[in-house]
């Protein structure tokens, strides 16, 4: 089977690294019977991106071998109505997070074929998705197509997440991957300080987080992830972080850009980790380690929304006093009113690793898609 993949770029590493997982997903599983309506021998998918440049640095070059075995191609978006003639067309086309395939490139394929068109929403936890999930829409116009909306979710009733290969929770200590070796030789040992990686936003919030964590003198290397976040580090340090920079008893450190695999083995090291966007949201999760959210800001704070839904979902089972930290930590309270219930914050990012791995004993997104697809085709 063909897979057409729109990707367009709005939140920089987060949509690219969500579809990039994607593809990878659906390049390693199967549909759940050997019936794949077409004469292909595999699955072949193409993933359309108005920066596949930055697609292919974020995989890697390792990676980009894996896909490429795999059947995968990253193109260029302005490629897609190029693509399609009689012999090469998708069955299936997904659009993600909202943004439409180009219309040029679906009219060129409706005169070939009327293709099974999907849109991969944005992961949230609030009770609507749940209810929308799988919904079509109702084209408003001749020339619209008929999608179906696919909201990802941790509930057995919604998409379900990307999972892929997860890293024990005990870790080889000797291994690091080759991008972070030179890093990792500037850090304390781990019985003599904690680690907190910083993949946030920036701003003022974040100056204020270093100079709570400062004030503390608690033994902390800050590992700082992409410009947002080192430049605000550097304005509140005054000066730059070419090589670590220490204040106190705090130790800042601005990370180089690695591939997706090994910052998952990093979030997976530190003893904390803020994020931002969905991929390394979601992949934070599976970590087992405590996470703050730094969800992007959305106009009449409709953002807070979101971080509450599924607050409510991650602390279900947590106990009051470890409930109070997380939701101090979330909201960026005081790091001195949060930090001292971190041993509590991370038995409960154990314990929630082991439910969201148990909510995906019926497939992850990835196969949850292909199941629906397989559904959709079968009915014609």
């Amino acid at each position: 089977m063909r897979f057409d993949i729109f990707c367009h770029i709005v939140d920089h590493f987060g949509d690219a690294g969500v579809a990039l997982r994607l593809v990878r997903r659906l390049s390693q599983t199967l549909f759940s019977s050997s019936d794949h309506f077409t004469s292909s021998d595999k699955d072949l998918i193409r993933l359309f991106c108005d920066q596949p440049q930055l697609i292919e640095k974020i995989a890697g070059e390792d990676t980009l071998r894996e896909l490429i075995a795999h059947g995968v191609e990253i193109l260029p978006w302005s490629f897609a109505v190029q693509s399609i003639n009689a012999e090469v067309f998708p069955e299936v086309v997904i659009e993600t997070f909202s943004h439409s395939a180009p219309q040029d490139y679906l009219d060129k394929l409706r005169q070939i074929h009327t293709p099974l068109v999907i849109n991969v929403e944005y992961l949230s936890a609030e009770s609507w998705t749940i209810e929308a999930h799988g919904l079509a829409s109702q084209p408003s116009r001749p020339d619209d197509v008929m999608r179906f909306f696919y909201y990802p979710g941790f509930s057995s009733s919604s998409g379900g997440l990307l999972q892929g290969k997860l890293p024990s929770l005990e870790a080889n200590p000797d291994y690091i991957p080759r991008s972070l070796e030179q890093v990792w030789r500037q850090l304390r040992p781990v019985s003599e300080a904690k680690r907190v990686c910083i993949f946030t936003y920036g701003g003022e919030k974040l100056e204020r987080l270093l100079d709570q964590m400062q004030k503390s003198l608690i033994p902390i290397d800050v590992l700082l992830c992409d410009e947002p976040a080192i430049k605000t580090a550097e304005n509140w340090l005054g000066e730059s972080l070419t090589q670590p920079v220490s204040r106190s008893f705090l130790q800042c450190i601005a990370m180089p850009f690695v591939p997706q695999d090994d910052f998952d083995w990093l979030l997976s090291a530190c003893d904390l980790n803020f994020v931002r966007g969905e991929d390394s949201f979601v992949r934070a999760q599976f970590m087992g380690k405590p996470l703050i959210w730094d969800i992007y800001p959305q106009d009449i704070d409709a953002h807070l929304v979101k971080l509450d839904a599924f607050l409510d979902v991650y602390l279900c089972d947590a106990t009051q006093n470890t409930k109070k930290a997380i939701i101090e930590a979330m909201h960026w309270q005081d790091f001195s009113l949060w930090w001292p219930s971190l041993h509590q914050m991370t038995q409960h990012a154990v314990m929630w690793r082991h439910e969201l791995m148990k909510s995906q004993v019926n497939g992850d997104l990835a196969i949850r898609l292909r199941d629906f697809v397989q559904g959709k085709l079968k009915k014609g």
